[in-house]
């Protein structure tokens, strides 16, 4: 029987983790074997009163708002798989289990952060958690990204937590846990861009985003 390909991608995403896969830019970069797409068009639909509605929490455990952004800057919102395999632990202690195509993608966002800002656009990273016991995993995973002893907080944009999956439930995107999901508002709160992956691998890369975002504003 052939495994299911979530499954055989995460196979994949071990063999990169312990090989090194060349030069990256932040540790969290599994390096060049892992390619997100550069030419994508928006495969999901997701209304903008919902999603401008979202909230999250950042590791000191503050509300985070989406509404917030409004009338301020573009947002660019990248839901991660999170704590993988974290809801079959039933003793609420989970491994430190992370998805290394999540790593690389959001290590690239932050070695490239200043090209957001300067289209005026600002970035959520979202680390979806099954319980709120597993909140203290999203300084783990941002060790992972930046490098040893780096925390949430040295990020240059939010690294934040979808606790108990609400986010991810009401945009239908559950998927041990979530499906890796890139979603773009404008400055106006209106979704401009709403893309899910298929698989672990399929994502929209720096350039596919800044792409959308030249586009938006363009107009």
């Amino acid at each position: 029987m052939n495994a299911p390909r979530w499954v055989s991608l995460s196979l994949v995403s071990f063999v990169l983790l312990i090989s090194g896969c060349g030069p990256s830019t932040l540790p969290g970069d599994a390096g060049p074997l892992i390619k997100f797409k550069d030419e994508v068009k928006p495969n999901s639909e997701a209304k903008s009163s919902e999603l401008g509605e979202l909230s999250f929490l950042d590791s000191a455990g503050n509300k985070v708002d989406l509404a917030s952004y409004r009338g301020k800057s573009n947002l660019v919102l990248v839901i991660t798989r999170g704590l993988v395999g974290s809801e079959t632990q039933k003793d609420g202690k989970s491994p430190e289990n992370f998805c290394t195509f999540c790593s690389t993608q959001t290590s690239r966002m932050i070695a490239n952060y200043s090209k957001f800002k300067q289209r005026n656009a600002e970035v959520l990273v979202v680390f979806p958690v099954a319980r709120k016991s597993d909140g203290g995993a999203l300084d783990q995973f941002a060790a992972r990204v930046q490098g040893e002893k780096k925390t949430a907080a040295d990020a240059p944009f939010p690294l934040l937590l979808d606790v108990d999956l609400t986010a991810v439930g009401a945009l239908g995107i559950r998927a041990d846990l979530s499906k890796p999901a890139t979603y773009i508002l404008d400055k106006q709160g209106e979704v401009r861009f709403a893309y899910v992956g298929r698989d672990l691998a399929d994502r929209p890369s720096v350039k596919a985003l800044l792409d959308q975002l030249d586009q938006i504003n363009a107009e």
